[in-house]
């Protein structure tokens, strides 16, 4: 028998707007009077998920999932019908009836579970922000370079050094010993009925769900303080399962939208320093081993994944370890590789954009290599071609292990295709211990990839040299446009001096053309299928993404990112005047060196 009535079901699914719900995980279009997006559910290149707002319904003639919001959700974030109802009553201000059975005594702990992570992250952030968390804050300030506002988008707190200071709050707001030890905030000591703090003397950072609920607790040790184990974070409770959820997501997820591709970092301080720079569209997986859950999480994003780890030994391997899972999922994702410090120790994210800053970033993201062909160079690096047969039989072995996770039989014919290639021997000497392979003398060359020629007009001449990779903030400006096509007067009217010469450029010629032609309207008639890669896969996206900004709000984004084109341009030309002003010193012409010296100070 079912706990709730079918017509309080029904009145909560139509009091949703469904629309809305799914567009937090679905990128969304509107075709006629339903919504289509790219199925969460599987993998897809053509849109099969539709949207019927009127029924309040969704369905995939794909997979072929299907139902009401409460389908949806328990779905997309793995909760039980009436853990989906009870979050989607709670959005629509609706009560439910208090379960009484014995058996829904989960479903109510569950909720007392969330209230009291809450309390716990609220009393955390009054300790930093009162007299005793003087010396974090400094912490945050001097070591982290932190400011105020970021300190507190992130809801940083200070576990206090006593050993049960949170747990006389928790009493004190009502909570039971027992519900704050399934949350995992503290822990039986050896007496009974004694308990103590799980986190004492820690900078506290909340860990939330893509509904921004706090799930969990990462602690990090503070200089001076028991630095034995630097990172203490939450076990597994019942609210959270490691491996099943990305750092920073509910906060990420507009400004992912808006730049069409999203950084994945290793840890929340990562994903901290990052917004202190400018940069929001970032998520971490706190820690370098990948789950199918968080796949399907970044997947649900459809946008390419940057993946952005350590630039030491153990952090360019996560992106070799990885690679099967995102080919399985048919994930696009690039690899930066960050170099070494001046001190010649590895660059973190951190520290990165701290010494560097956003612009440094970016600019080496606009080179990053597509995930497979960095494995490809990984392997190479590791095993190179001065190691002779052994480095050949490693890559092998490498080879075969990593063909041999992947599920898609399509997906693996095309991969041993390009390994063959590399490897330069024959596909078959690749499938696992596949007997004797034919003689060398015997074997045929592997042809190279057939590239189809160019017909005469279309694209890019065959000859001379390609344009630079499109960078990413002029690709995040001009999807912005696409999406909130209220900015394009901003961003279109003239092409700016700073704007860079690379594959952008063919994209905002285009739209600038249109925009003339039709105002806003045209911007829709815009042509992309004939368009290269990125461009017309961020023309594909922008056209069927849900507007971020409310109307009006698009142009401030508008001029940030053309403030961050122009920043990045100022810094190229300076650097272009430094080398021109010191070959003209070089050349003994002084006069020419003068010159270059007063334009650079004048950009």
């Amino acid at each position: 028998m079912s706990l709730y009535s079918r017509d309080l079901i029904d009145k909560i699914n139509e009091a949703t707007d469904l629309v809305e719900l799914v567009s937090r995980y679905v990128a969304l279009k509107r075709a006629g009077s339903v919504y289509k997006g790219l199925c969460p559910f599987h993998n897809e290149k053509t849109p099969s998920f539709v949207v019927t707002p009127q029924r309040h319904r969704f369905k995939c003639f794909g997979c072929g999932e299907g139902g009401g919001a409460a389908r949806f959700l328990m779905l997309v974030e793995g909760l039980s019908f009436p853990e989906a109802l009870a979050e989607l009553a709670r959005r629509a201000g609706m009560s439910l009836p208090t379960p009484d059975q014995a058996g829904r005594r989960d479903e109510v702990n569950r909720a007392a579970l969330f209230q009291v992570m809450e309390r716990a992250r609220d009393f955390y952030i009054d300790r930093l922000w009162a007299a005793e968390g003087a010396a974090a804050r400094r912490y945050l300030a001097e070591k982290r370079g932190l400011g105020r506002a970021v300190t507190q988008g992130f809801g940083l707190g200070l576990a206090p050094e006593g050993w049960d200071g949170l747990r006389r709050h928790l009493a004190r707001e009502g909570f039971s010993d027992q519900i704050a030890v399934q949350a995992g905030l503290i822990k039986p000591g050896r007496e009974a009925g004694r308990f103590y703090d799980f986190f004492r003397g820690r900078l506290m950072v909340p860990i939330a769900d893509a509904q921004g609920r706090v799930l969990a607790f990462g602690g990090r040790a503070l200089p001076g303080g028991d630095e034995t184990v630097k990172y203490l974070n939450s076990g597994e409770t019942p609210l959270y399962t490691k491996g099943c959820h990305l750092f920073g997501l509910n906060r990420a997820r507009p400004f992912i939208r808006t730049a069409g591709m999203v950084y994945l970092v290793e840890g929340y301080f990562d994903v901290i320093s990052l917004a202190q720079a400018g940069i929001n569209e970032a998520v971490a997986a706190l820690g370098t081993a990948l789950t199918e859950r968080q796949i399907g999480l970044l997947r649900g994003l459809s946008v390419p994944v940057y993946l952005l780890f350590d630039g030491d030994p153990a952090g360019r391997e996560v992106p070799v370890k990885n690679l099967p899972a995102f080919l399985n999922a048919g994930l696009e994702a690039r690899v930066v590789t960050l170099p070494l410090a001046e001190s010649g120790e590895a660059h973190d994210p951190d520290t990165f954009v701290r010494a560097l800053g956003a612009g440094a970033l970016s600019e080496l993201s606009q080179n990053a290599p597509e995930i497979f062909k960095n494995w490809v160079e990984e392997l190479q690096r590791k095993f190179p071609d001065s190691g002779g047969v052994q480095a050949q039989l490693r890559r092998l072995g490498e080879a075969r292990e990593m063909l041999g996770r992947l599920t898609d039989p399509a997906k693996r014919r095309i991969v041993r295709l390009r390994l063959a290639e590399f490897l330069n021997i024959g596909e078959g000497d690749l499938d696992d211990g596949g007997g004797a392979s034919a003689p060398p003398a015997a074997r045929r060359p592997v042809p190279p990839p057939f590239r189809r020629p160019a017909e005469p007009g279309a694209g890019e001449p065959s000859a001379g040299p390609r344009p630079p990779a499109a960078d990413q903030t002029a690709l995040a400006l001009l999807s912005l446009v696409l999406v909130h096509p209220e900015t394009a007067g901003l961003v279109l009217e003239k092409r700016p001096d700073f704007w860079p010469r690379d594959q952008s450029l063919i994209l905002f010629d285009r739209l600038r053309e249109a925009f003339a032609a039709g105002g806003q309207a045209g911007l829709e008639s815009a042509p992309g299928d004939d368009l290269p890669e990125p461009l017309a896969g961020l023309v594909g996206r922008a056209f069927q993404a849900p507007r971020d900004f409310a109307l009006g709000q698009a142009e401030e984004p508008a001029r940030q990112l053309l403030g961050r084109l122009a920043e990045k341009w100022r810094r190229r030309r300076q650097a272009e005047l430094s080398r021109g002003i010191a070959r003209a010193q070089a050349a003994g012409d002084e006069a020419e060196a003068r010159r270059l010296a007063e334009e650079k100070d004048k950009v």
